[in-house]
């Protein structure tokens, strides 16, 4: 009997981390209409704004694939 004493206990600990995890993993609800309200016209502003330039495309003059791989053939 005290061997399953000693398994309820570390049982029981788990238990009660997961479910301090999960409630304390959740999203937080708004508080108000005001808030909720706010946040979605944030989110609405963000989205109209231009995606910035990709800057990892080859600068301006930058000689194409086909003239580097042809240069030994002319």
């Amino acid at each position: 009997m005290s061997a399953l004493a000693w398994w309820l206990i570390p049982i029981g600990a788990t238990v009660l981390a997961v479910t301090f995890v999960i409630l304390r993993g959740r999203p937080q609800k708004p508080t108000t209409a005001e808030d909720s309200m706010a946040s979605l016209r944030r989110m609405q502003q963000a989205m109209e704004r231009p995606m910035p330039r990709d800057s990892a495309s080859p600068p301006p003059g930058a000689a194409d694939d086909d003239e580097v791989g042809n240069e030994g053939r002319r």
